[in-house]
């Protein structure tokens, strides 16, 4: 395969997944999906469309790399915008650099912070040290991981004033909380977030959240990729927090809970003032995640959203559509 036959698929992967993105989004607002599971699977069609899809087309069907089927065939070829040139280069090069230049930055955005967390210092879990409030904490997990159908987790304790709760584990499973958590929150908005944290671990979403990390690492240059990924992680969230509502049977103490360890935690974005725009990027990132925790909020205010019918049909005919058209981009 030649270097301009490599560069023509870079530019097809990059335009067939933004057109699966923005194809994909208008069905949820067409369609009004609103229940988070049925989200999840519409977008996995779209972030799973690049990686499974597009290949098969690449592989299965050369004839599209052909002179005659660019010529007869195809819809829309790509190759054509770089007879358009702009300081001597053509618009087709703009077009892949740019966009593979957006990607990249999305990336970095979301994994250098990470990488910085994960090679940052935190007290080493242990066990609950008052036996009162570990049996009480006990009975809780287990009465919730009842509900969810899920083994109850292992409890691990941070001796911090510092509100911390999260779940964490593929094959051991475990919700870490803090002493700054447990005073921060009530009873009531206690038992909602730990039902939060269960029903994460009951979707595995742990192990999903690393396979869409290396996914994400892979398709790095590929913009639509990146922010479908950031949209999919935030359908999550919007899962677990049904699937806790309906768990603990509280939906307000839910919405409290989340809001209290907001505020609680909301501080500069972990990103490092190293790195370009950090500065700039700094305060619109920390709105992005004030405005998502109201979102969620207002959610849990409402009733339960109904599911759509023929949910698994609707993805079908909705991969089915993008393959049948994408076919004939090149």
């Amino acid at each position: 395969m030649t270097s301009a036959t490599w560069a023509d698929v870079l530019a097809q992967a990059i335009f067939h997944t933004l057109v699966a993105s923005l194809f994909v989004e208008a069905l949820v607002r067409t369609w009004r999906v609103r229940d988070p599971g049925q989200r999840i699977a519409l977008r996995l069609t779209a972030l799973g469309y690049p990686l499974v899809l597009f290949p098969a087309l690449v592989l299965l069907f050369p004839v599209r790399a052909g002179d005659a089927f660019r010529e007869g065939g195809a819809l829309l070829v790509g190759r054509r915008w770089a007879d358009v040139r702009l300081l001597g280069t053509g618009m087709y090069q703009w077009f892949v650099g740019g966009l593979a230049t957006i990607g990249l930055a999305l990336l970095l955005m979301d994994l250098v912070p990470f990488l910085c967390r994960r090679r940052r210092a935190r007290p080493p879990p242990r066990a609950v040290p008052d036996p009162e409030t570990a049996a009480r904490l006990g009975a809780t997990l287990a009465e919730l991981a009842a509900r969810l159908g899920t083994r109850v987790p292992s409890l691990l304790w941070i001796e911090r004033g510092a509100p911390v709760l999260f779940c964490t584990g593929i094959r051991r499973p475990a919700v870490v909380l803090s002493r700054g958590a447990l005073r921060l929150l009530d009873a009531a908005e206690l038992r909602a977030a730990l039902a939060h944290e269960l029903a994460h671990l009951a979707r595995r979403d742990p192990a999903a959240s690393w396979v869409v990390l290396l996914a994400r690492v892979v398709m790095g240059f590929n913009p639509a990729f990146q922010v479908v990924s950031r949209a999919l992680a935030r359908d999550a969230e919007w899962l677990a927090d049904e699937s806790a509502a309906e768990a603990c049977g509280d939906r307000l103490a839910l919405a409290s809970g989340l809001l209290k360890l907001h505020r609680a935690t909301a501080g500069p974005p972990p990103v490092r003032r190293t790195l370009p725009l950090a500065a700039a990027l700094s305060e619109p990132l920390a709105r992005v995640r004030s405005r998502d925790i109201e979102l969620r909020c207002r959610r849990l205010l409402q009733p339960p959203a109904p599911r759509l019918p023929f949910g698994a049909a609707r993805v079908a005919l909705a991969a089915l559509t993008l393959t049948a058209l994408l076919f004939f981009v090149v």
